[in-house]
């Protein structure tokens, strides 16, 4: 069973196999008779969560990465190439 099992439930297949079931396999596979598909709930909680408005960045979302430094001045582009710098210098062994 996947996780949140109170949003589905576990029956035995009567003729043909749900159009809803779930495809599990490995350690989640409910057997050759059984299927496993999403409750009532389950499907109501998938509408509702579809229907939340994603067009507007959220305050509480932090970028991960600092954005690009425009490439339009040179000191920018080259400290963005890595041909640019120099190669390290090698110590002498003793």
């Amino acid at each position: 069973m996947p996780a949140f099992k109170f949003l589905y439930e576990k029956r035995r297949i009567s003729g043909e196999r749900s159009a809803d079931a779930l495809k599990l396999t490995g350690a989640d596979a409910p057997g050759e008779e059984w299927e496993v598909v999403p409750t009532y709930d389950a499907k109501c909680l998938v509408a509702y969560l579809m229907s939340l408005d994603q067009s507007h960045e959220l305050q509480e979302a932090k970028l991960t990465s600092a954005p690009a430094a425009p490439a339009s001045t040179p000191a920018a582009s080259a400290a963005a190439s890595p041909a640019a710098s120099p190669a390290p210098a090698k110590e002498e062994k003793k």
